[in-house]
């Protein structure tokens, strides 16, 4: 009976020392993206509607009022 008890008190210790090798070697986070050359130069560029200037958005959208391509906005 102390060898049962024995062998399940060490099969305990064995199964939870290898699931925090697990937990440890992978964790789960997300990645630190540096702000380097990378970054597309369409990022940084504002888009406006030709037609209303009050209209911006990101490349390939399109104005809600009239339904024209937004395009580079002219400083």
């Amino acid at each position: 009976m102390k060898n049962i008890l024995f062998l399940a008190i060490i099969m305990a210790i064995v199964l939870v020392s290898c699931n925090q090798k697990n937990k440890q070697a992978n964790p789960v986070s997300t990645p630190i993206v540096k702000n380097d050359s990378k970054v597309k130069d369409s990022d940084s560029k504002i888009y406006s509607c030709p037609m209303h200037s009050e209209v911006h958005g990101k490349l390939n959208d399109k104005c809600p009022k009239c339904g024209m391509k937004l395009t580079v906005e002219v400083k």
